[in-house]
């Protein structure tokens, strides 16, 4: 196997098996000696924050001296960014030896079943295999879509189980309600384990509240009146959180302060089993958190920034955080998203702060049509105009735009991932 047929294999379109229970991944692990088993997890599902709040977590662990397997998705680059030990992702090497073992039994299984499994179906087992190799002591794990019939709840309970906001997106799988996505967002709660979860108000915190006790679990409830914002700027922020003073992160963008608080909340559940875990190493981790692509500054001047928000929740936490950041001032807007998401509504969303509005499509296939998008925005009196590809972005940035200007471009994270290759970052 090369690395092209690893991809083939780990990042592609395939599968046609009916996504109703886990019996196709089950089938496989099993093949497989259940090499998750071995392994002890934080689980991570919801709608936004997952990335974030994931590599929170993780470099706390890190500060506390432990190694730290992390499983996340999508990538911004390159498909290794997906499984990573300690920061580093996995070798080309060790992902061909890895998805090798795991293909002689994804062709027995899909030859028992007459089905085919899904790329990341196949991914998250050949995740399982390296991080057990590698005898990682936690593995932080990011669920893929939903959560009950995600391949990554295959897992036994798990150390703690963490769900972060929950919005509107991937309702053709999930559901068209905010409670139909919260029910499959809850289904990682297992069995006598410990959950810690945002405050997501009277509708929906009775669903965790309903599985936590049916699952006889240990449920925390974050409250945002705890977090104390100190300052932030384009630089990172600094807070308050209960008894820690003077916290500080990376991380831009008022919600961030709630995805860090989850994750000390997450970080004294698990203090009780893992005494390494120090105040110094929550204080440490955080500041030294990072996450590619969500409210990241690519230049200083002109000013880039770039977020992944390709959802209305998550355009309307980065609309509320551009206003913040940047008060009274009007910002140049790069927007490219998929088809198949309600991009005009999330473009009204920022509007009224916008300068003009780029239009790129993020995919040939997928993406929205971006002459069609500028066409629209223009005959609803705004300043916009369809680019043909990101190196017209980057163009754009280099040759075009005043040293002054506020650049913010967000959508799809292939747009992201592709524009942060270019600026060589």
């Amino acid at each position: 196997m090369n690395m092209e047929e690893v991809t083939a294999l780990v990042n592609t379109n395939r599968g046609n098996g009916k996504k109703e229970n886990l019996d196709r991944m089950a089938s496989l692990m099993q093949k497989l000696g259940n090499p998750q088993n071995q392994l002890k997890f934080i689980h991570i599902a919801g709608t936004n924050g997952k990335g974030t709040t994931a590599s929170f977590i993780s470099s706390i662990l890190r500060e506390a001296g432990m190694q730290v397997g992390l499983f996340t998705s999508p990538h911004l680059e390159v498909v290794n960014e997906r499984i990573q030990v300690d920061q580093t992702f996995i070798s080309d090497q060790d992902f061909i030896d890895c998805t090798e073992k795991v293909a002689v039994y994804v062709a027995e299984v899909e030859a028992e079943l007459s089905e085919k499994l899904y790329s990341f179906e196949i991914l998250t087992a050949v995740a399982f295999v390296y991080f057990s190799r590698q005898n990682c002591d936690l593995v932080v794990l990011e669920t893929g879509i939903g959560g009950r019939l995600d391949s990554t709840n295959i897992i036994e309970t798990p150390e703690v189980a963490v769900v972060t906001s929950i919005g509107l997106d991937h309702m053709n799988m999930l559901g068209h309600t905010l409670k139909e996505i919260a029910q499959e967002k809850a289904g990682i709660i297992k069995m006598n384990g410990s959950v810690v979860i945002y405050d997501c108000g009277n509708e929906l915190q009775p669903i965790f509240e309903e599985r936590a006790r049916e699952k006889q679990a240990e449920l925390k409830v974050l409250n945002q009146s705890d977090i104390e914002l100190l300052s932030a700027s384009v630089k990172g922020q600094e807070f308050n959180y209960k008894q820690y003073r003077n916290l500080k992160i990376k991380m831009v963008g008022v919600h961030q302060l709630s995805n860090a608080a989850l994750s000390i909340e997450t970080a004294l559940q698990l203090k009780a089993t893992y005494e390494m875990i120090t105040d110094e190493a929550i204080r440490k981790g955080l500041e030294k958190a990072f996450w590619a692509g969500r409210m990241e500054v690519l230049r200083e001047e002109p000013l880039v920034l770039v977020d992944g928000a390709h959802n209305e929740q998550g355009v309307a936490l980065l609309s509320q955080n551009i206003r913040s950041l940047f008060p009274d001032q009007k910002i140049t807007f790069v927007v490219g998203m998929m088809k198949d998401k309600a991009y005009i509504d999330m473009i009204e969303n920022v509007s009224d702060i916008a300068r003009q509005i780029l239009t790129v499509s993020p995919d040939p296939w997928r993406g929205f049509d971006a002459e069609e998008v500028a066409t629209i925005l223009n005959n609803r009196g705004q300043s916009a105009r369809f680019v043909k590809s990101v190196e017209d972005i980057q163009k754009y940035i280099e040759k075009e735009a005043e040293k002054k200007e506020v650049i913010v471009v967000f959508g799809s994270l292939y747009l992201v991932g592709d524009l942060r290759k270019l600026l060589h970052l």
